[in-house]
């Protein structure tokens, strides 16, 4: 509690009342990521079943190279995923797959590794393309998946968002919430504007003790 009492005494609230808050605007948070994650995974997985031709696109090592001759760690968490699937009594299905693949996974399929097989096949026109990401640049969408999932693993570790300084919280969150409408805007400009407008976290970050 010790970043709370921080908080508390800097801006002379409740220290009980700011480690509520910040559970909630964790959730709030959290909300946003589940919203931009899905889209993300959607719109990678579109265009590399247009690529390949098949739904089953993390099965194509021959085209995607997921797999080095050092490790084949792609592959062996797709086979757990549809272990899992199988024991939990369901038939596997590429829908299934991808849905509860992590969103660790997503950040390596843009990994510099990837760039000549997986980016270009999501950045190809014949595949659906970026039209909303014109610079396409792997490095700079890579950097900003991978602070969302940084975000999104500090949250699930019910890791404390208030700081002991109010002006660097503010920053941190204003920067965490940009990051995710660059995510959800490059992919759909649409689909970020109704995510902004779901969020709950504006009105919970107005409340703040």
């Amino acid at each position: 509690m010790a970043t709370y009492v921080r908080s508390a005494q800097a801006t002379g609230c409740d220290v009980v009342d700011l480690y509520v808050w910040n559970g909630r605007i964790s959730k709030a948070l959290l909300e946003d990521i589940a919203h931009v994650e899905v889209l993300l995974r959607n719109f990678m997985s579109v265009r590399l079943a247009n690529a390949c031709g098949h739904d089953d696109w993390y099965r194509d090592d021959a085209r995607f190279r997921f797999n080095s001759s050092r490790t084949r760690r792609f592959e062996n968490s797709i086979d757990e995923i549809e272990r899992q699937i199988r024991y939990s009594g369901k038939p596997v299905t590429p829908g299934r797959v991808i849905a509860d693949m992590s969103l660790g996974s997503w950040c390596f399929l843009l990994s510099s590794r990837l760039e000549q097989t997986v980016w270009r096949a999501l950045r190809d026109p014949a595949n659906g393309g970026m039209p909303n990401y014109p610079s396409r640049r792997r490095a700079m969408f890579e950097s900003h998946v991978k602070t969302m999932r940084d975000l999104r693993n500090r949250l699930s570790h019910q890791e404390h968002i208030v700081l002991g300084n109010l002006a660097d919280e503010q920053r941190y969150l204003d920067g965490q919430c940009a990051n995710l409408g660059w995510i959800a805007r490059a992919i759909d400009p649409k689909a970020a504007d109704w995510i902004r407008s779901q969020s709950r976290v504006t009105a919970l970050r107005a409340r703040r003790p």
